[in-house]
């Protein structure tokens, strides 16, 4: 068999497993790293002494509607949305309502929206429950919701409106993690293939017109 043939034959070889995938990815439409940085990214975020007295605070939060978003709640479900007091930056610890004495209240325009109690979310940890409210909207809508507190805890801390991630949430980012390593293992194998195949086509076509003299 003539090199350029071998040479082609695993060119061909190292394209198909990237053109099986792509193909796959592109039917299943899967949740993306980028993607998660949306399911996750907050809906809202104030501090929580502005909610203290008879006034109390003032929240508007437009849940999301854009192509990621979609792509996350046709994957995953939609999770709904949670209503908790957090300590700032990064995920961490998470008080209580209950326990400061919190009255919420959430409309979608002149509409009232329901309210449940909720646990933790995926992310967090407290040492109380249920810790927050969750409800639902749909994608685009917006949600003004008013909040008091009667007491603070004893460290500053933000109020919060994120989307409601719990249950198989570590599982699945996981595979979106497994999916990112194996796309990128297929494109190096693709991008081998297809240079393999211009060596291929070099090689033969000096077979087919050699050089002259």
């Amino acid at each position: 068999m003539p090199k350029w043939l071998w040479i082609t034959l695993i060119g061909v070889a190292l394209l198909l497993p990237g053109a099986l995938y792509w193909c796959s990815m592109w039917i299943s439409d899967p949740v993306t790293t980028a993607d998660t940085r949306t399911a996750f990214r907050r809906l809202a975020a104030v501090r929580l002494d502005a909610a203290v007295g008879s006034r109390g605070v003032d929240i508007t939060a437009t849940t999301p509607s854009d192509a990621s978003w979609r792509r996350v709640v046709r994957n995953w479900g939609d999770p709904g949305y949670f209503i908790g007091v957090v300590l700032p930056g990064p995920r961490t610890y998470m008080y209580c309502l209950q326990d400061l004495g919190a009255r919420v209240e959430a409309r979608i325009g002149d509409q009232p929206v329901d309210l449940e109690t909720a646990y933790v979310p995926y992310g967090y940890s407290s040492d109380c429950q249920p810790a927050g409210l969750l409800f639902r909207a749909p994608p685009g809508s917006v949600v003004r919701i008013h909040v008091t507190v009667a007491r603070l805890p004893s460290h500053a801390a933000d109020l919060v409106v994120e989307p409601y991630w719990a249950g198989e949430t570590k599982d699945r980012l996981v595979g979106t993690a497994l999916d990112d390593d194996l796309r990128e293992i297929t494109t190096a194998l693709g991008v081998a293939g297809i240079g393999a195949i211009l060596i291929a086509a070099f090689l033969f076509s000096r077979r087919t017109h050699p050089p002259a003299g």
